[in-house]
């Protein structure tokens, strides 16, 4: 069964020709704790934003979105816009001017064409010198939407590629775990004789500075319950299970959100990893619950990114 693991980090674009007008529509999204949907549309669109917004609610869960609608014109006549974004406001640059002339005569400078012109120039870096296009929302508002719906579905692709990728490291990164628990399992058998060795050689060592006798009855009690308290099948029996059930979580096709459940999982293999390395007092065993450690807090990076 193919993982489903759906990234939040996503790019999708879609273009349409709609009246005269080269439409653009650009969906970039990257990992986000909640979901964080950003509009950008020309101002007379404005009223598309709430029904645009539940489009894209329904097939995001997680991440920070940002849908920008942009256009260019096609065709140019005189009344046509002069760029993507609005037409020439020959009004307010007239009068841009004449208050340029105004200041010049208060400064008692003297007018040439060359003032004139650095006006004129200065009144189209102006945001005013363009009047935004008014677009009749009737016209576009459902080419609009399935202009949408294609940059969706593109988002959509790049966001599974994404995921594929992050479902194989994750993947690479498990295989490791099992070996590095098998392994930890195999020492673990070690631990009772390694540690009753231990102590029978720190007793010896009391005994003979002391010069006094201990019950040797008691002193087996005493040692096969310090062998118990450092048994550590638990800790491998459910470090396994939780990795079962990571596994179980990434190959679920269900549309639910796995990131936070995922988070929480590897949350709980940390927690028993961490009980194993404290109880195990053995250096084999050591080394790899530190390996595994290094390998929890990569999957844990990989999936902050996961929906």
């Amino acid at each position: 069964m193919a993982a489903n693991l759906p990234s939040m980090t996503g790019y999708g674009e879609a273009i349409s020709v709609i009246d005269d007008r080269e439409w653009r529509c650009v969906i970039q999204s990257v990992n986000s704790r909640n979901l964080d949907i950003r509009f950008r549309l020309p101002s007379s669109l404005n009223a598309l934003e709430i029904p645009f917004r539940k489009v894209v609610q329904k097939v995001m869960l997680r991440g920070k979105v940002d849908v920008v609608f942009s256009f260019a014109t096609l065709s140019c006549t005189d009344n046509d816009t002069l760029n993507a974004t609005g037409s020439f406001n020959s009004l307010w640059v007239a009068d841009f001017c004449r208050a340029g002339e105004s200041l010049l005569e208060a400064l008692s400078w003297q007018n040439s064409d060359k003032l004139q012109a650095s006006i004129l120039q200065s009144a189209f870096l102006q945001r005013d010198a363009f009047a935004e296009t008014q677009i009749k929302i009737d016209c576009v508002a459902e080419s609009l939407g399935q202009l949408l719906q294609a940059a969706l579905s593109k988002h959509f692709d790049s966001r599974r590629q994404e995921g594929e990728h992050l479902a194989l490291d994750i993947f690479g990164r498990l295989s490791l775990l099992k070996d590095f628990i098998a392994s930890i399992s195999e020492k673990a058998l070690l631990m009772p004789e390694v540690f009753r060795e231990r102590i029978n050689s720190r007793i010896d060592a009391i005994i003979a500075d002391k010069q006094f006798t201990l019950d040797p009855a008691r002193l087996t009690q005493e040692v096969a319950h310090l062998i118990d308290k450092a048994d550590i099948s638990e800790e491998i029996v459910r470090f396994s299970a939780h990795i079962t059930q990571f596994l179980s979580e990434i190959n679920d096709q269900s549309p639910d959100r796995k990131g936070k459940k995922l988070e929480f999982i590897v949350q709980e293999m940390l927690r028993e990893i961490n009980t194993i390395g404290s109880k195990a007092n053995l250096l084999e065993i050591t080394r790899s619950v530190v390996e595994v450690k290094n390998e929890l807090e990569k999957i844990r990076e990989q999936i902050q990114n996961v929906v």
